[in-house]
């Protein structure tokens, strides 16, 4: 399945390939960010928690399960996924990336865009059963990358 994620405002838009929305994203800010994927109909589909500490991190909750996102020491653009196989390939700093799990098989692939729907990504899913937890992953690493100080992707 291809999507496009763009941003809009303080979140993002996710439109399916005519056009059409399918998630929105929404970014709370306070202490701690939170961001929501909500379907149409303003079902929350994922919560993602963008904290820092020693190290900022993501934590994301979708389909009953918690995942964390923890970047790589040494890596400044790569990710270690704390509940799942999940492995990251390509380069998240120019937003040209894909995850693939322990067996290769792929989940998702992320390339920076420029499409009717204006800048943004387009993701290619491959799992169906994963797409809220593919899409929370490139919403993560969108907010990872346009908030450092180094490299940023605009969006």
């Amino acid at each position: 399945m291809k999507l496009f994620l763009k941003r809009d405002g303080g979140g993002f838009l996710v439109l399916d390939k005519s056009g059409h929305e399918k998630y929105t994203v929404s970014v709370l800010s306070g202490t701690k960010q939170k961001i929501t994927v909500e379907a149409p109909d303003h079902t929350i589909l994922s919560t993602i928690a963008n904290k820092n500490m020693v190290l900022r991190y993501f934590s994301i909750k979708c389909s009953g399960r918690l995942y964390v996102l923890v970047p790589c020491m040494g890596e400044r653009f790569a990710f270690v996924i704390y509940g799942s196989t999940y492995r990251f390939a390509g380069s998240i700093a120019d937003g040209c990336f894909s995850l693939f799990d322990v067996d290769t098989s792929p989940i998702m692939t992320q390339k920076k865009c420029w499409c009717r729907f204006g800048d943004g990504y387009e993701l290619n899913l491959y799992n169906d059963e994963q797409e809220i937890f593919a899409l929370s992953v490139a919403v993560c690493a969108a907010m990872y990358v346009s908030s450092s100080d180094e490299a940023p992707v605009p969006t």
